[in-house]
């Protein structure tokens, strides 16, 4: 019982009060800055009050918490897939709301600087074509199918596509676990009659991300002000036309076990780029990588090979840009691409990506640019010239910032 109590206290303690980001800030900022990272719309909702009690009060829309009614502590008798059940949407909920946040848009002028906000913010980087009202609808189907993918994926334990990564952290069949998650439940509907309609599943899935200790896509936030800060007040100094190329990216490897920091694979592809850096080929070395294998790593690929750069090869901390969150091929290219932009490395000069060889194939591949496809929806990055089979010339593109909650450890 004790146990029980002990589990239960860590998993919900710290998550009293979390997303009332529309009244407050939260007293977690892991949490603010998951919400911001993956559900950016609800953050700008949140900022903008006019929006927020339109939202409120519009009878439609708060029809939807109709479901939440009663919702108790009695919650613990059901299972798993009834516990998460109200917090789902379906498929014709959310094209419901989309059209009827569609309608509030073109009726309601407080609509408009909410959308340029959002457009200006480039998290929805892919829908800029789109008229305002559907943008807005999309950028609401996009951030719905995320809170779906948190709420099966750590509250029912379903799989997902990189299951020996991502997974969730407990034993989803314990009674524990069925008890603590019920609890969260409770937790999330407690201010239902002052709730914004998609507000008890956006503080149900953070609750669940918090508990499972899936803060990987935060973990080294602001990284302006932290790992990287040297690098970005240097980029300021640096005449990038005195370099053929504007940065060295390096992708990591993960090691297989718990007791190494740096895998071979990630301390050849450091050779690898040391190479190129020595013929001062461009300023800065951005090395990508998270937290990803062996399954919840103490170790980020990016950090040890910073150090490792730093330590062995004696380069200036000035001159190392850290990406400590991409968990695939993919997002290591999206991500260093949004790292340029953000810290004014310029796009339209060409980088260099540096791996193995195999890899480095894989990279300029079409297998490579479909599954981009997939699991992006758009290209991250464009390849030109082979320096070397371990060596490839590409351009980053600023579709890059579109966020993608759908992978929420790393969105």
């Amino acid at each position: 019982m004790k146990k029980t109590l002990l589990f239960l206290y860590v998993l919900t303690h710290a998550i009293v009060g979390t997303v009332h980001a529309q009244k407050t800030l939260p007293p977690n900022q892991s949490l603010q800055r998951l919400q911001d990272k993956n559900y950016h719309l609800f953050t700008a909702f949140a900022k903008d009050t006019t929006v927020l009690h339109l939202l409120r009060e519009d009878t439609e829309l708060k029809s939807y918490l109709n479901k939440f009614q009663n919702s108790g502590l009695q919650a613990k008798n059901m299972n798993l897939e009834e516990v998460m059940a109200p917090f789902l949407w379906n498929e014709k909920a959310i094209a419901s709301i989309g059209k009827r946040l569609a309608r509030m848009s073109k009726t309601n002028p407080a609509f408009t600087g909410l959308i340029q906000q959002l457009r200006k913010s480039n998290n929805y980087a892919d829908f800029e074509k789109y008229p305002d009202d559907e943008f807005l609808s999309k950028a609401w189907e996009l951030c719905a199918k995320g809170l779906d993918t948190v709420l099966e994926v750590y509250g029912t334990g379903k799989k997902t596509l990189y299951a020996k990564i991502d997974s969730v952290a407990f034993d989803v069949k314990s009674r524990r676990y069925q008890y603590a998650v019920s609890v969260l439940r409770w937790q999330a509907v407690q201010d239902i009659d002052t709730e914004v309609f998609y507000g008890p599943s956006l503080k149900m899935a953070l609750s669940l991300l918090y508990a499972n200790h899936k803060d990987e896509a935060v973990r080294y936030d602001p990284l302006e002000e932290n790992e990287n800060a040297k690098a970005k007040q240097a980029i300021k100094t640096i005449d990038f036309e005195a370099y053929d190329y504007a940065s060295i990216l390096v992708l990591g490897g993960g090691p297989e076990n718990y007791r190494d920091r740096l895998s071979i694979a990630g301390k050849i592809n450091l050779q690898l780029a040391m190479k190129e850096y020595r013929a001062k080929k461009a300023p800065f070395i951005i090395v990508s990588g998270g937290h990803v294998h062996p399954y919840m790593t103490p170790y980020c690929e990016a950090v040890e090979m910073k150090k490792e750069l730093m330590e062995e090869y004696g380069v200036p901390e000035e001159r190392i840009i850290i990406e400590p969150y991409a968990r695939h091929t993919t997002t290591n290219m999206r991500n260093a691409t949004r790292l340029m932009m953000d810290y004014g490395i310029p796009l339209e000069k060409k980088s260099l990506v540096v791996t193995n060889p195999s890899h480095s194939t894989y990279v300029e591949s079409e297998t490579f640019k479909q599954r981009c496809a997939d699991e992006l929806g758009y290209q991250p990055m464009q390849c030109h010239n082979r320096l070397s089979p371990s060596t490839l010339e590409f351009k980053g593109r600023p579709v890059s910032q579109h966020q993608n909650p759908y992978q929420p450890l790393d969105p």
